[in-house]
């Protein structure tokens, strides 16, 4: 079965799971958001979607990307996953992330843990981790196994 993952990424971490996620699946074709215009779904059976999350929401792109693609979304198999690192908001970042109709559709919704790469943020990026999180070096949480089980 064909799969599309499709991702943005600020830092790099969703680029990390979506290569994580598609070693695990084998046959995938990787699209970044950030990269890529028109995206024709038609050549796939199934397509992940995720990003990051970033003061409590995920990047446009995907927002975006969902809203376009919804009618066709709901017609192929569907696999969601967010990186974050804020763990007692997991379920709340995950249900802002994606519209409802897609999140009730989906075979899978994973929270896969995040990174703060301190060395890719800028002064307020590092300034409000480091605040709120309390990092100040960089750190990495993300778990595989959520990465294995989407679209299983």
């Amino acid at each position: 079965m064909k799969t599309a993952i499709v991702y943005a990424t600020s830092h790099g971490t969703a680029e990390k799971v979506a290569n994580i996620i598609a070693s695990k699946l084998g046959n995938a074709t990787l699209i970044n958001l950030k990269k890529s215009g028109h995206i024709d779904l038609t050549q796939y059976q199934q397509v992940i979607i995720g990003g990051s999350i970033h003061a409590g929401g995920i990047q446009r792109k995907v927002r975006e990307f969902c809203q376009r693609n919804m009618v066709q979304l709901l017609q192929m198999r569907v696999g969601l996953f967010i990186c974050a690192m804020n763990e007692p908001e997991f379920d709340n970042e995950l249900k802002m992330s994606f519209p409802e109709l897609l999140r009730n559709h989906a075979i899978s919704k994973k929270v896969v843990g995040g990174e703060f790469i301190i060395e890719k943020m800028n002064f307020i990026e590092k300034f409000l981790v480091k605040k709120i999180s309390g990092v100040s070096q960089t750190i990495s949480k993300i778990d595989e196994k959520p990465c294995a089980i989407i679209l299983v």
